[in-house]
C-alpha cells in the first residue's frame, strides 16, 4: 500500500520540463507524471485528518461554489440539474458547508436564477468568461467580506464533492496559496484550496484575454496532490467526478445508485 503523501511544489510551471520528486519515509525517488509536474512528497499522518463530515476545516475562511455553468451539453443550467430530488447546487452546498459553517458563497452570472439556499451570492464580473471569471469574482467578494485566507473552492457539477478531500489538501500543504488534486492525469482546480489573494491573479489573466485556469495555477506555484495517495478513505473516482456531458451524468447516477 502506498503511504499517504504530502506534495510540495519544487518548480513553477506544469510543462514537460519538470519531473516528479517523491519522498516516502525519507527515501527519495524520481519519476515523471502525465503532466510533468515536479513534486516532493512526504508522509502525512492519517491521524492528522478527520473523517467526521461535520467537522470544520481550520484556517479555511469560506466555501466558494461556482454555479455559472450553462450546461449546454446537459440540457440546462448545472445548478438546477436534478440530483436526488433537488437541484445539484444544493447537494454540493450541503456537502461542503461543514468546512466553513455560515461562510458559504456562490458565484454566478448576473441575473442568473439560482435555487434558494443558505449562502451569500457574488456576481460574475465577466459573464461568459468561464470559471476563471467566477474565481476572480468569488475570491474577491470573500476577501471584501472580511474573510481573506484560503477558501475551499468547488464547481457545482461535482455531485460527490467530499469535505475530506479538502482536509487532505490542507494537511498536504498548510501554507500554499493553491493546493489541488490530480486524478487520472487531470488537474482539478475546482476541487481545491485557493487563497483569496489569487483573485488579483485571476483578474490579471482575464485582462490579458486568458480564459483558462491553468496559467493561474502555473503562476501560483501550486501544490499538486496525487489523488491516489489521499488518505482517509477518500474515493477519487467519486469525489473528483464532474459532470461535463450526459455520459458523465449517467456515470454519476450509476455510482449513486450502487451506493444506495
Amino acid at each position: 500500500m502506498v503511504p499517504p503523501a504530502r506534495f510540495e511544489r519544487t518548480t513553477r510551471g506544469l510543462g514537460n520540463r519538470c519531473s516528479i520528486h517523491l519522498s516516502y519515509g525519507g527515501a527519495h525517488t524520481n519519476t515523471r507524471g502525465p503532466d510533468g509536474v515536479r513534486l516532493r512528497a512526504t508522509n502525512v499522518p492519517r491521524e492528522s485528518l478527520s473523517c467526521d463530515p461535520m467537522e470544520g476545516l481550520p484556517d479555511t475562511t469560506a466555501v466558494l461554489v461556482l454555479a455559472g455553468g450553462e450546461g449546454r451539453r446537459m440540457g440546462g443550467a448545472k445548478a438546477w440539474l436534478a440530483w436526488r430530488g433537488r437541484p445539484l447546487l444544493l447537494e454540493v452546498l450541503e456537502r461542503l458547508e461543514p468546512l466553513a459553517p455560515g461562510a458559504v458563497w456562490v458565484v454566478a452570472a448576473p441575473e442568473q436564477d439560482l435555487p434558494a439556499g443558505a449562502y451569500r451570492r457574488a456576481d460574475d464580473e465577466d459573464p461568459g468568461a468561464g470559471p476563471l471569471a467566477g474565481l476572480a469574482a468569488g475570491l474577491a467578494a470573500i476577501a471584501a467580506g472580511g474573510l481573506a485566507g484560503r477558501v475551499a473552492v468547488s464547481a457545482c457539477d461535482y455531485p460527490f464533492a467530499d469535505p475530506r478531500t479538502f482536509r487532505a489538501l490542507a494537511a498536504a500543504d498548510p501554507v500554499a496559496p493553491l493546493v489541488l488534486p490530480r486524478w487520472d492525469g487531470h488537474l482539478h482546480p475546482l476541487q481545491a484550496l485557493w487563497h483569496t489573494r489569487l483573485a488579483e491573479s485571476c483578474r490579471a489573466a482575464l485582462a490579458r484575454g486568458e480564459r483558462r485556469v491553468r496559467p493561474v495555477v502555473e503562476a501560483a506555484g501550486a501544490t499538486v496532490v496525487d489523488a491516489e495517495s489521499l488518505p482517509g478513505g477518500i474515493d477519487p473516482e467519486r469525489a473528483l467526478l464532474n459532470l461535463n456531458n450526459r455520459e458523465s451524468l449517467a456515470r454519476a447516477r450509476h455510482l449513486a445508485d450502487a451506493a444506495g
